[in-house]
């Protein structure tokens, strides 16, 4: 069974992103993964959950809104990503700039791309703020059961794990709209989609999936 180039690109934006998911965990729960201590022994991850002190519980609570920040970036994501498949492509014979030319011939497709780029940046520039605020307020709950070195080591690893995936993310919405292109988020180098998807050219369809309503950023 062969399987289509669109359908290629979609296991293994999956595959990437299920990769990804790992990273958000562990960057995000930092209360419950690095180390603590416990009467003299290292907290385990329920020792972490059900401990009830004030600022942990709290802290907690931020880790937990951080994820869920953090899902819904990565569901703007897995939209955008899903929709370029659709109707745009990459094509090797082609220069990068062929879709700035191209796509003036499909202007509700290029409104679309603008709409998906400016969304996927304002999402991101939400969950960057959620995740700079929860690592503040994990530490100062960590701290005060700090294991020594351990301890710190571990929180700056986890969030080195997390940053790398949001300056990834960072850098291709930026280039996305300042080259007004779609760049992949999931290929292992970052590709610009630089033609029209051979099944929407010229063709009178709707340019985006239904499940989603993306509001007009340029407004």
């Amino acid at each position: 069974m062969k399987i289509s180039p669109d359908a290629r690109q979609r296991l293994m934006a999956t595959a990437s992103c299920l990769i990804e998911l790992y990273k958000v965990t562990m960057g995000t729960f930092l209360v419950l993964f690095v180390p603590q201590d416990c009467d003299g022994t290292v907290c385990g991850v329920m020792d972490n959950l059900t401990e009830s002190g004030v600022i942990h519980r709290v802290a907690l609570g931020a880790n937990s809104v951080t994820f869920l920040g953090l899902l819904f970036l990565y569901g703007v994501e897995i939209f955008r990503e899903d929709w370029c498949i659709t109707y745009l492509d990459i094509d090797p014979n082609k220069p990068n700039n062929n879709l700035d030319t191209e796509i003036e011939s499909y202007p509700e497709i290029k409104m679309a791309m603008e709409r998906y780029n400016h969304t996927y940046m304002d999402s991101f520039y939400f969950a960057c703020g959620l995740v700079m605020l929860n690592f503040c307020m994990s530490m100062t709950s960590i701290v005060s059961n700090s294991v020594g070195l351990q301890t710190y080591l571990a929180a700056l690893s986890f969030l080195v794990l997390l940053s790398g995936k949001m300056y990834s993310t960072y850098t291709v919405g930026t280039m996305s709209i300042e080259d007004e292109r779609a760049f992949s988020a999931y290929l292992t180098i970052h590709r610009t989609y630089n033609t029209i998807d051979a099944d929407h050219k010229n063709l009178d369809q709707p340019i985006g999936p239904s499940e989603i309503e993306l509001s007009d950023s340029s407004d």
